[in-house]
């Protein structure tokens, strides 16, 4: 039985990220703050990533999506907001990322995405935010 706030649908898109300047945040990566990550799976709250870097929780990041699998022309430049960060293996870390300030318009994609692509069957177990 599914118990997450939003379904999720895996993905494996190479995605350009790069750490928020804003709010006066400091941390630096060994190249700069841009990076690249890859999104493991995402939902109408946020993206599962892999990252090379650990990612303290709380920091804020910018993901830059490609809009194609997704409907659009242009690129999504997302917020969002690293919940937490995990090793898995081989350097590489598992990371959630919550979604900060979404527009409608993207929101409203991924909601489509995830709606032609939800392989899970009903009954869930539907819990409050």
């Amino acid at each position: 039985m599914e118990t997450r706030y939003a379904p999720r649908v895996r993905l494996d898109l190479k995605v350009l990220s790069r750490v928020s300047d804003e709010d006066g945040q400091k941390f630096l990566l060994s190249k700069g703050n841009t990076f690249e990550i890859e999104i493991a799976d995402i939902s109408t709250l946020g993206v599962g990533i892999i990252s090379r870097f650990f990612l303290p929780k709380g920091l804020r990041i910018e993901l830059e999506i490609d809009g194609k699998p997704f409907g659009l022309d242009n690129s999504m430049k997302i917020k969002g907001e690293v919940r937490y960060c995990n090793y898995i293996k081989s350097s590489r870390y598992r990371c959630g990322i919550k979604f900060i300030d979404i527009s409608s318009q993207y929101l409203n994609k991924i909601k489509d995405f995830i709606a032609t692509y939800e392989k899970r069957e009903e009954p869930r177990l539907k819990l409050s935010e």
